[in-house]
């Protein structure tokens, strides 16, 4: 069993891009919508592939929000119902083992906080971006003070963390096999329950495609 677990939240943790699903939340001119839509995914795409710098996606992404706190606490609601099937199923193997988990993830402890609570993720694991608000509690931007925004990089987050023993790693992403790449987990495990990245899959040596794999394959190591 390894000492910790990195995990993603993303089309990890829960089935979709929730920054993305905000947007979307928030689109109420459906003739727009579907452009919208399209510009959206294509920025997320690229940055989770690896093709831009993923925080230019994430600044491209935030200047189409027009939003405040009230607007997340409403979303939030909409976004437990998108918790992975494979984590709902496994909830009781992730609470007795919460205690090993970091979250590692480009999005917002906003969203993230109350849905990983529920698994006994404390937000003292969580490592994300968070919103900035102007005085009225409307999102001007990111918050440029948060240890995940200094770091830039997930693999310069996990480094500064300083972790010992045997570190796993658990994502989508392409940003989430960098941390692997660059020798700071001792394995990557490309999560395929919800989307499938082509360049992610092409330089993993494992490839589960939910949690109950995952649990599987840590079973036959030696405790």
């Amino acid at each position: 069993m390894p000492q910790h677990i990195i995990i993603d939240f993303d089309s990890t943790f829960v089935s979709v891009e929730s920054l993305d699903e905000f947007i979307f939340f928030l689109s109420r001119d459906v003739k727009k919508k579907s452009s919208l839509n399209k510009k959206v995914k294509e920025l997320t795409d690229a940055g989770m592939n690896g093709e831009i710098d993923f925080n230019i996606s994430l600044s491209k992404r935030l200047e189409l929000i027009d939003a405040g706190f009230d607007d997340i606490i409403s979303f939030i609601s909409l976004l437990q119902n998108n918790v992975t099937k494979s984590f709902v199923s496994n909830i009781n193997f992730i609470k007795k083992n919460s205690s090993k988990i970091i979250i590692i993830s480009g999005g917002f402890c906003e969203f993230i906080a109350p849905i990983v609570s529920r698994f006994n993720i404390g937000e003292g694991q969580i490592f994300a971006n968070r919103f900035e608000y102007n005085e009225l509690n409307k999102i001007i931007g990111v918050d440029k003070t948060t240890p995940f925004f200094k770091a830039y990089t997930k693999t310069k987050l996990v480094r500064s963390l300083n972790l010992h023993g045997e570190i796993h790693v658990i994502g989508d992403g392409f940003t989430d096999y960098e941390i692997w790449a660059h020798e700071e987990a001792s394995r990557f495990f490309a999560f395929i329950e919800n989307i499938k990245r082509e360049n992610v899959i092409n330089h993993s040596d494992d490839i589960i495609q939910n949690i109950d794999e995952y649990i599987k394959i840590i079973s036959l190591l030696k405790h």
